[in-house]
């Protein structure tokens, strides 16, 4: 009985996560709409990798989504946009390579400007030792 106990209660948590998750995706297709879900790609073009590694992929939807991307296995470039939810247009573009992934776009947070007492300090440090003497400029 005891063990019989431990399953159903065992089997009423794994119902509530299920059902927790089900809400989630309804709300979810709620908020995205009938159009995102029905999206249709209108337009698709592909060139293979050609003798030097470059590959170039581009495709539209019925949605208003657009990507394109061109590159190597060492770097990759590429662009996409669509409208936000909000009705605001976002383009992004990107590049991938060997520092990493950098992405640029009007939409995407700015961090403030650096303070004037941190560039300051930083000059400092760049032209005083430890010590707190002037370092000694290098002459080429």
């Amino acid at each position: 009985m005891r063990n019989f106990l431990i399953g159903l209660v065992f089997l009423a948590l794994i119902w509530v996560e299920v059902d927790a998750r089900l809400v989630r995706v309804r709300r979810i297709r709620r908020l995205v709409g009938a159009t995102e879900r029905d999206a249709q790609i209108t337009d698709f073009r592909v060139s293979p990798q050609d003798d030097e590694g470059v590959f170039k992929f581009a495709f539209k939807t019925s949605n208003g989504i657009d990507v394109q991307a061109a590159g190597s296995p060492l770097e990759t470039i590429g662009i996409y946009s669509y409208t936000s939810p909000e009705g605001v247009p976002i383009e992004t573009r990107y590049i991938a390579d060997e520092l990493g992934f950098h992405v640029v776009g009007r939409h995407l947070p700015q961090p403030p400007p650096t303070p004037d007492y941190i560039l300051r300090s930083l000059e400092y440090i760049r032209t005083h030792s430890e010590d707190g003497k002037l370092k000694k400029p290098h002459v080429l």
